[in-house]
């Protein structure tokens, strides 16, 4: 028997979320349950070798209870962007997406992202944040980083949130991105490859939750990080996202 193909892939990344990731996967399988085609969830619960990180054993617990749900836990070659590039590379669905599984960003986002991307024919639909629950600190971060963004790329400014997530797109349209951020930089990276390439992108509004208890690990150096790898895209690349003169 022919197996049916996979409409719809989506990559959790649970970088150290251990047992906090249970509740938001189980909830999202439970409404992707629902669906009435193929679809598969992959667990990214990558890990530095010699760390005490539970995150892969939480996730092969949810894999064998959980019908189409996948793990990819390797030694870690990179930070959050290899983690992103090496879950959306294991994905084998005719739309592709990610999102963290830390729970700020709701489940049903991912849903309403993917509604509108398979009626409307975007090659990405993403959301981006209309209410924040994350701190001053966080949303200050993410002010400036978006303004700088908006000064250093041409196109830009049509796009509101570039970190946020989910990120949906067509598989055809990630097979023709070039990708090589290993940090947090790979969010950015996703959005000059779509304006370069011409792609077609839409925003829904979403809300966005507190991590609780949980640390961030956006650390006070992000913003400088952030500028340092916009002022090496913007001299390295001769496209249509470059300098905004």
């Amino acid at each position: 028997m022919v197996e049916a193909p996979i409409e719809f892939s989506i990559a959790v990344l649970c970088y150290r979320a251990e047992e906090e990731i249970i509740p938001f996967i189980e909830n999202l399988h439970k409404i992707m349950s629902l669906f009435r085609f193929e679809w598969e969830v992959i667990l990214v619960a990558n890990f530095w070798q010699g760390s005490d990180d539970r995150t892969p054993e939480a996730c092969r617990q949810l894999a064998q209870r959980l019908p189409h749900v996948r793990v990819l836990a390797e030694p870690k070659q990179g930070a959050m962007g290899w983690d992103m590039r090496r879950g959306l590379d294991a994905c084998r669905g005719k739309y592709i997406g990610v999102i963290d599984g830390d729970g700020q960003f709701p489940v049903e986002a991912i849903f309403s992202c993917f509604a509108k991307i398979r009626s409307d024919n975007f090659d990405m639909v993403k959301t981006y944040r209309v209410q924040r629950q994350d701190g001053l600190y966080r949303t200050l971060i993410s002010t400036v980083y978006n303004w700088l963004f908006h000064l250093f790329f041409r196109g830009s400014s049509r796009l509101r949130d570039v970190n946020s997530k989910p990120k949906i797109m067509k598989r055809e349209a990630y097979k023709r991105m070039t990708l090589h951020s290993d940090d947090w930089f790979i969010d950015a990276e996703l959005i000059l490859n779509c304006i370069n390439l011409n792609l077609h992108v839409y925003e829904i509004p979403v809300e966005f939750h507190s991590l609780g208890a949980r640390k961030s690990f956006v650390k006070p150096g992000a913003v400088l990080e952030f500028m340092r790898h916009m002022i090496d895209y913007w001299w390295r690349s001769p496209s249509p996202a470059n300098k905004t003169k």
